[in-house]
């Protein structure tokens, strides 16, 4: 399904922001700018404006409470209400939201319009109703909280993205409605025993119950581990430097710890190659490469695998004479259709060919030659190991000499680290007894997940059996394991094109210092590193969001906070060629010292086509900035004001509001 969105505008009173009204087209909905960027000196509201846009978009000001509607009542003021609207065109058809608040009751309360009419509450139609969830909106209006959300483990924003902008979520839902189905039956069904089916459902209850426990405290476990990976590489760079602090020691730590890592980097180099060669079999064991060369000789000598196939055996019973010369009849034409299958066949000589190909690839030498490389590996193997370890042991020295001086800020932060690696250690154990592949005899007890499903899938055979519902449930089963399998296929299909497209795009935006993306999962995993700067972390989701709207197939404005603050000169300008790839429509609210090698280089990227609009509160202070302004460019409130065009926006200089 390809929809094209398009923001056409909002306008608010009555809140903590001025009172303004915003529109993104020109004398048309079907001419909006494709770039629109809105000045706004800090404390005139942009955070009010930005949150009102979410909250409008996506329905979640109707959870609020009482005191979080007061709150943006604007300040000093007795206004009994106020209001934030949004207009849209889905595919050219209008949408507006309209959010209104009653500041006496402490109430918000929503109204739909669309080409139907109006509606009371957040009514969007069905086929748009996940793009306007809290969720969703926050993709793409979007600040610098959400781009490093994205990067961080702890947070589940990449992957559920992926999840809710493609729907697989659907078949999860298929699922569910399958496995319900069936336990609707199994309620109903009659048991042969009211006792012996109520203990195999609190059975089956508790099971459930134990999972989702584990499966709880698996996640927890998996987030405790990333916090504790990024603590222990802080911990241990605050340790290394203390250890640093005497000269002498630190200078010898520096060298062994270069010297360490090189020997590290060499053992895992060498036990990749030993693996990889002890996978061939007849390196292990020269004899076994000996035999399989004999069986390649045997075959060559009787000359296996020979032209003998399905369809000789077919000519033959329709041919007049056998090969021998003897006359065909019907009986010797049946003895040939019957015997046929005793003799090779296609797919047989494909094998035996393959087979021979392999020990003649394989096995061209000497036996002993690849017994020989594969020693000679390992004996090289443990000289490296011998080497690391006594480079290991003279680190330790230093160290116990060094902590043996008395600093107890030495001492403070080896403690720190060992106690960080020691909960790393606890942690992980506790994963691998959770992720483990299950026994053949399964306790009870049992806190591994498939060690727990399978008891789980037992105890609904049980409960299946006695509401005589086995064969339903084997069937739901199967319509289970291939939703699933669907689910999991599609996930990964799409996690591999968004990354290599993500990828690709960021090598554009950073081509001087690209960032690039090693997975993505529940967060954004970088090549290499765990984490980056504020500019990188920035261009990093931009091409990860951009290309997940671009391969949905809908066209979707990006609302932007503050879209080159963190960025350098350089990036600034690489980011703003960008833009017009990553969406149709591009709403920037920005301060002045943005500018910079931003602005312009947008402006010629869009080919000039860049509506400007600086907004600023109307105070005594304020208004000598605007006297002498063309009035046709001038929008006033009761407490704002709107200059549109380029030049007043590159005269504004205000970061902050006076």
């Amino acid at each position: 399904m390809s929809l094209n969105f398009t923001l056409l505008g909002w306008s608010a009173s009555g809140l903590r922001c001025p009172d303004h009204e915003v529109s993104l087209y020109e004398s048309d909905i079907s001419k909006t700018y494709p770039v629109t960027l809105i000045q706004m000196p800090n404390g005139t509201g942009k955070t009010t404006t930005l949150n009102m846009l979410r909250a409008t978009l996506s329905g979640s000001a109707k959870n609020w409470k009482p005191d979080e509607v007061r709150e943006l009542r604007r300040t000093g003021s007795y206004d009994k209400s106020g209001q934030f609207i949004v207009r849209l065109a889905i595919d050219n058809e209008p949408l507006t939201f309209e959010l209104n608040f009653d500041f006496k009751e402490g109430k918000a309360f929503y109204r739909t319009s669309s080409y139907i009419g109006i509606e009371d509450g957040f009514s969007p139609r069905l086929r748009l109703r996940k793009f306007f969830t809290p969720e969703f909106v926050k993709l793409f209006v979007f600040d610098g909280e959400l781009a490093k959300n994205l990067l961080d483990a702890k947070q589940t924003k990449a992957r559920q993205a992926i999840e809710s902008l493609f729907q697989l979520f659907v078949l999860k839902e298929l699922e569910n409605k399958f496995y319900s189905n069936w336990e609707k039956h199994a309620e109903s069904a009659t048991a042969k025993s009211d006792r012996a089916l109520k203990r195999r459902k609190n059975r089956l209850e508790d099971l459930k119950k134990k999972r989702d426990k584990i499966q709880e405290e698996q996640q927890e476990l998996h987030k405790q581990k990333t916090q504790l990976l990024s603590d222990i590489q802080e911990a241990q760079q605050e340790y290394e430097s203390a250890l640093s602090k005497d000269q002498n020691i630190g200078s010898q730590l520096q060298q062994i710890k270069i010297q360490f890592d090189q020997a590290e980097k060499y053992v895992i180099q060498s036990s990749e190659q030993a693996i990889e060669k002890m996978r061939d079999p007849h390196r292990l064991l020269p004899d076994f490469g000996i035999a399989l060369k004999n069986l390649k000789d045997n075959l060559d000598r009787l000359k296996l695998p020979t032209s003998t196939s399905k369809e000789f055996f077919e000519e033959l019973a329709e041919a007049e004479e056998c090969v021998c010369g003897r006359k065909m009849d019907e009986a010797a034409r049946q003895a040939v259709h019957e015997r046929k299958k005793n003799y090779l066949e296609d797919d047989e000589v494909g094998i035996l060919n393959s087979i021979k190909s392999d020990i003649a690839t394989y096995c061209r030498e000497d036996p002993i030659v690849p017994y020989q490389e594969l020693k000679e590996n390992l004996d090289s193997l443990g000289q490296l190991i011998r080497k690391r370890d006594e480079l290991q042991t003279e680190l330790y020295s230093l160290e116990e000499a060094r902590l043996s001086q008395g600093d107890v800020e030495l001492e403070m932060k080896k403690k720190r680290l060992d106690n960080l690696k020691e909960q790393l250690r606890q942690c992980n154990e506790r994963l691998e007894e959770i992720e483990r592949s299950p026994n053949s005899k399964i306790p009870e007890n049992a806190i591994c997940l498939r060690e727990l499903d399978k008891l789980i899938q037992e105890a609904e055979n049980d409960v299946a059996e006695a509401t005589e519902t086995l064969t339903l449930k084997l069937k739901t089963d199967i319509a289970i394991q291939i939703l699933s399998q669907a689910h999991k296929l599609a996930s990964e299909e799409l996690r591999k094109i968004i990354l290599e497209e993500t990828n690709q795009k960021i090598s554009q935006v950073l081509s001087r210092n690209p960032v690039l993306l090693e997975d993505i999962q529940d967060s954004l995993k970088l090549q290499g590193q765990v984490g980056a700067s504020e500019g990188q972390t920035l261009s990093v989701s931009y091409a990860f969001l951009a290309t997940l709207f671009n391969k949905s197939g809908c066209a979707i404005p990006f609302i932007v906070d503050s879209p080159a603050l963190s960025l350098d000169l350089n990036v600034r300008s690489e980011v703003a060629n960008l833009i017009p790839t990553l969406c149709n429509q591009f709403v920037a609210f920005t301060i002045s010292s943005e500018r910079q090698a931003f602005v312009d280089v947008l402006h010629q990227t869009v080919n000039e086509q860049v509506q400007y609009l600086t907004f600023f509160r109307k105070t005594s202070r304020m208004n000598a900035l605007w006297k002498n302004v063309d009035p046709h460019q001038i929008q006033e409130t009761n407490d704002g004001v709107i200059i549109k065009g380029k030049d007043f926006f590159d005269r504004f200089d205000l970061d902050k509001e006076l």
